[in-house]
C-alpha cells in the first residue's frame, strides 16, 4: 500500500468518523419522544465506529511495525473504540429511560 493510499484511507475514515460524531451530537437526549430514534442512531453510530476501527486495524497491519503512521492509527483506533463504548453507554441509558417511561405509563393507567 502506497503512502498516498494510506493517507486517502485515513482521510475517508476520518470523514466518516466526523459525520458519525456530528450525528451523535445532534441527538436530543432530553426529548423522551425521540428515545426510539436516538436508540437507532446510537446503534448506527456504534456499528459505524466499529467498522471504521476494523478498517484502521487492517490498514495498520499493512504498515511497517512501530512506524509513526502505525502509531497514529493505533491512537485513532483507541478513539474509535472509546466512541463505541460511549455509544453503548448512551444506548444502555436510553433503554433504561424507555423502561422507566413504560413503568410510569402503567402507573398512570
Amino acid at each position: 500500500m502506497t503512502s498516498n493510499e494510506v493517507h486517502k484511507m485515513i482521510k475517508q475514515c476520518t470523514n466518516d468518523l466526523n459525520k458519525r460524531t456530528e450525528l451523535m451530537g445532534k441527538m436530543n437526549l432530553s426529548d423522551f419522544n425521540l428515545i426510539d430514534e436516538n436508540i437507532e442512531t446510537c446503534k448506527t453510530v456504534s456499528a459505524s465506529f466499529s467498522e471504521t476501527a476494523l478498517k484502521f486495524s487492517m490498514l495498520s497491519r499493512e504498515l511497517p511495525e512501530n512506524s509513526e503512521m502505525q502509531e497514529t492509527i493505533k491512537k485513532i483506533i483507541t478513539v474509535l473504540n472509546d466512541g463505541v463504548r460511549a455509544c453503548n453507554e448512551t444506548l444502555s441509558l436510553l433503554n433504561e429511560n424507555n423502561r422507566l417511561i413504560q413503568i410510569i405509563n402503567k402507573l398512570k393507567h
